[in-house]
């Protein structure tokens, strides 16, 4: 379930997992690539941040369970 979450809101996936360190690193990445992706110029960076984003979280919560 904290995988699915980690798709569409990655920081609040991390701090139900129990790392809000983590979760505050990864919430800045997140507005980055919201603010990134709002740009005309800059839209395909938003998407590769917001990848950058969930990658970290997928990665962190796998860890998190081991």
């Amino acid at each position: 379930m904290l995988y699915f979450l980690a798709i569409f809101c990655s920081p609040l996936a991390l701090l139900l997992a129990g790392k809000p360190i983590s979760a505050l690193f990864n919430l800045i990445l997140y507005v980055l690539s919201i603010a990134l992706w709002a740009t005309i110029i800059l839209h395909h960076a938003g998407f590769l941040v917001w990848g950058l984003a969930f990658l970290h979280a997928v990665f962190a919560i796998h860890d998190s369970r081991e």
